[in-house]
C-alpha cells in the first residue's frame, strides 16, 4: 500500500499543478518508470498497443459519423418526427425532445453531440411555448447524457477496452436502462410542464405524420442497423461504426444533400480534436495502469480489500462515491481509464459481473456530463445561446441528477436490468 500512496501524491501532486490528465497520467508513468529503475521499452509498446487495438479503432470512426451527421442537421429531422407524433400530449414538445436526445443518442455515441444538436432546434421551441426557461435548459443538458448510455457509446467502447470484455454485450446492456432513464425524464418533464404552464400544440394528422416521418427514415433507420447489426451478430461494433459511417455519408450526401463532397475534409478535421484528445487519454491512462500492474499495485489493492472482507456491495457503493467524485472534477474517459485498471482486478476477486458493474459506472459518468465544475453538457448547453446563464443550467439540471441517481440504485438493486438483454444474445 506504501507504493500505492506513492502514487496517488504524485499524481494528485502533477494535476494540482493544472497538467491535463492524460499527460498528467504520462508524466506520473514516466517518474514512477525512473523511481522504480522499470524498463523504458513500456512507454513505446503499451502506447502503440493502447492504440492498435481493433475496439480503440471504432472510436475516431464514431466521432466522425457524429460529426457528419451533426453537420447533416440529421437531428432536425429527427426532432421533427418526434415532436409530429407526441406536441399534442401534455407537455408535448418536452417529450419530443426527450425522445430525439434518446434517438440520436443511438446514433452518435456522443453525450455533447446530442446536446448541441437538438439543443439548436428544441431550445427556441420549447421558450417559444412558454415552457419554463430552467426545465428546458435542464432538459436538454440531462437529455444530452443519454449519449453515453444508450449504444453506441464511446465511453463504455473504452471501459470494454480495459476490461477485455465484449463491446457488443456491454451496448446491449445499456439498452433497458437508457430506456427506463429516458421513461423517466419524460415523466418528470410532464409533470413539471403542466404544473409550470405552457402552450399546447395542434395534434398533427396522420397525413403530416407519415409525411414528416417517410422523409427521415433514412435518418431513423441508422441506430437500427447499428445496434440490430451488433445484437444479431451479423458485424462487430467496429465493424458496425465502419458500416454507419458509410450509411450516413450515403444519406447526407446523396438523399439529404446536405453535405457536399468538398465539405468532407472541413468536417473530417471538425472530429480531429476529439478523436485525438480521446487517444492520448488512452495512451496516457493504459501507460499508467501498465506501470500500476509492475508495482503490483492491484495486486496489493486486492488484498487489501480481501483482508478487510469488503463485500461486494460494500465495495461498489464506496467506488460509485468515488466516481461521482472524480466526475464532477475529471472528464469521463479520463474517469473510467483512471479507475478500471486497478478495480478490474478486486471485480474479478469478489465476483462482481464485469459488464453490471461496467453500466453502473456508465450511469455514474452520465452524472459526470451535468456535474459542475467540469460537466460537459453544461458548458455546451451554456455556449448555445447568447442568453443562457450557466446559473439557470446547473438549477435545470438538478432535478435530472436526482433522477439519474435513482435510475443507478434501480440497476444496482436488480442486475437483470442490465444483464437480460446481453444474454439473449
Amino acid at each position: 500500500m506504501t507504493n500505492f500512496l506513492l502514487v496517488v501524491a504524485i499524481l494528485l501532486f502533477i494535476l494540482a499543478m493544472g497538467m491535463p490528465v492524460a499527460f498528467g497520467l504520462g508524466c506520473t508513468s514516466l517518474i514512477l518508470i525512473h523511481m522504480f529503475h522499470l524498463p523504458i521499452r513500456l512507454v513505446g509498446t503499451t502506447m502503440w498497443a493502447s492504440l492498435e487495438s481493433f475496439n480503440t479503432l471504432s472510436i475516431p470512426i464514431f466521432v466522425i459519423m457524429s460529426q457528419f451527421l451533426l453537420d447533416g442537421h440529421v437531428g432536425d429531422d429527427l426532432f421533427d418526427v418526434m415532436n409530429t407524433w407526441v406536441r399534442h400530449l401534455p407537455g408535448g414538445l418536452a417529450i419530443g425532445t426527450i425522445f430525439a436526445c434518446a434517438y440520436f443518442a443511438a446514433i452518435t455515441g456522443s453525450g455533447a453531440a446530442t446536446a448541441a444538436t437538438i439543443g439548436m432546434v428544441a431550445y427556441p421551441a420549447m421558450i417559444k411555448h412558454g415552457y419554463d426557461k430552467t426545465l428546458t435548459l435542464g432538459l436538454l443538458a440531462a437529455g444530452g447524457t443519454l449519449g453515453i448510455l444508450i449504444p453506441p457509446s464511446i465511453p463504455m467502447i473504452i471501459y470494454a477496452t480495459v476490461t477485455e470484455d465484449s463491446t457488443g454485450k456491454l451496448f446491449m446492456a445499456g439498452v433497458v436502462p437508457g430506456l427506463l432513464m429516458t421513461a423517466l425524464f419524460v415523466c418528470y418533464a410532464v409533470y413539471t410542464a403542466k404544473h409550470g404552464g405552457y402552450t399546447p400544440e395542434p395534434k398533427a394528422s396522420w397525413s403530416e405524420r407519415f409525411r414528416v416521418t417517410f422523409k427521415s427514415l433514412p435518418g431513423i433507420f441508422l441506430p437500427i442497423l447499428i445496434i440490430g447489426g451488433i445484437y444479431t451478430g451479423i458485424f462487430t461494433p467496429t465493424e458496425a461504426a465502419s458500416i454507419g459511417l458509410v450509411y450516413t455519408l450515403f444519406i447526407t450526401m446523396v438523399v439529404y444533400r446536405t453535405i457536399k463532397f468538398s465539405d468532407i475534409p472541413k468536417i473530417c478535421l471538425k472530429a480531429v480534436p476529439s478523436s485525438c484528445m480521446i487517444a492520448i487519454i488512452i495512451c496516457g491512462a493504459l501507460l499508467f495502469g501498465r506501470v500500476m500492474t509492475y508495482l503490483k499495485i492491484p495486486q496489493a489493492l486486492t488484498a487489501f480489500v480481501t483482508e478487510n472482507k469488503l463485500s461486494a456491495a460494500t465495495f461498489i457503493i464506496m467506488m460509485n462515491l468515488l466516481m461521482f467524485v472524480l466526475g464532477a472534477l475529471l472528464e469521463t474517459v479520463s474517469v473510467i481509464l483512471l479507475t478500471m485498471p486497478l478495480v478490474t482486478p478486486i471485480l474479478h476477486t469478489l465476483g462482481v459481473d464485469t459488464i453490471w458493474y461496467g453500466v453502473l459506472v456508465t450511469i455514474n459518468m452520465t452524472m459526470a456530463l451535468i456535474s459542475p465544475p467540469v460537466g460537459m453538457n453544461l458548458y455546451v448547453i451554456n455556449g448555445l445561446f447568447p442568453d443562457v446563464k450557466m446559473q439557470e443550467v446547473i438549477k435545470g439540471v438538478i432535478p435530472f441528477a436526482g433522477i439519474i441517481i435513482v435510475v443507478l440504485i434501480v440497476c444496482g438493486l436488480f442486475p437483470q436490468l442490465s444483464l437480460w438483454l446481453p444474454s439473449m444474445m
